[in-house]
């Protein structure tokens, strides 16, 4: 028998908890660790979509990316959020894990994933957090690496959207200019913009980036991909569910272990006809 625990401990052991950002939530965020598993799904965000999935497929194990408690809640009502999907998941009988920052900054992590798609060779940390130098599984915020062979930026830009499945990216820079250093930060990561450019690197592949932090990689002869936060770390949802299924085949076969299928991007691109038409 498989308990909530086991599946802490086994996410533990691939991204451990305590490399977490002191800000963040990661771990056991509802539930009970002493309640037995059966089936287990696991997702980008735990959202009304994937609640709802879990409960289809008869899960009482959600495990997500995102945490779906990040701030102290001051009431647990039924019309705020994230107040609401917490007494839904109370109700669902549903236990949720959220493996965070963790999970960003382990080997093997979202961002060793995404270096990986792009076969970035040479690899290191974008940013290492000083008390964790010297651990085995921290790998640090964002990477660091280069491509098998330089290209230009447009070539870059086609590459990363037939690898992440998605059409819409706000790109920096010149089209026909020459990349070869990559940094990559999954998810938002334009707070670790000056040490992208103090490194030297080419091109920045990150998510969430602002105006005036674009601004600022121009100005600073960075070329920038931002890809959104979404298809930047769905990618680490399949990865998560394989290991957890290495992981159940020795230790409880019996375990189900699904991806969701209902998430997408919250955002879409609306392109106007009429636009310089008089």
């Amino acid at each position: 028998m498989t308990c909530v625990e086991d599946i802490l401990e086994w996410l533990d052991q691939y991204a451990p908890f305590r490399y977490a950002e002191q800000w963040d939530r990661c771990g056991l965020q509802v539930g009970d660790p002493a309640a037995a598993v059966d089936r287990v799904l696991v997702a980008l965000d735990p959202n009304s979509g994937t609640i709802a999935e879990a409960e289809a497929r008869r899960c009482d194990c959600l495990v997500t990316h995102h945490p779906l408690i990040l701030h102290p809640l001051k009431a647990l009502r039924e019309d705020e959020f994230p107040g609401g999907l917490v007494l839904r998941v109370v109700r669902q009988g549903l236990h949720v894990i959220a493996a965070h920052t963790s999970l960003d900054a382990a080997k093997g992590g979202t961002n060793d994933i995404l270096a990986g798609l792009l076969s970035l060779g040479s690899l290191e940390p974008l940013h290492v957090s000083p008390q964790w130098q010297g651990e085995p599984l921290y790998g640090g915020m964002g990477r660091i690496g280069r491509l098998e062979q330089a290209m230009r930026l447009e070539q870059l830009v086609e590459k990363v959207t037939g690898l992440l499945g998605t059409r819409d990216v706000r790109v920096v820079g010149d089209p026909a200019g020459q990349v070869h250093k990559v940094a990559l930060c999954t998810g938002s990561g334009a707070g670790l913009m000056e040490s992208v450019i103090a490194a030297g690197c080419d091109v920045y592949l990150t998510g969430d980036v602002k105006y005036h932090e674009a601004q600022r990689a121009a100005e600073g002869g960075l070329s920038l991909i931002d890809v959104g936060h979404f298809a930047s770390e769905r990618i680490v949802v399949a990865p998560l569910a394989d290991y957890l299924r290495s992981k159940a085949e020795r230790r409880s076969p019996d375990l189900r272990v699904f991806t969701a299928k209902a998430e997408c991007d919250p955002f879409w691109v609306y392109r106007s006809l009429a636009v310089g038409k008089g």
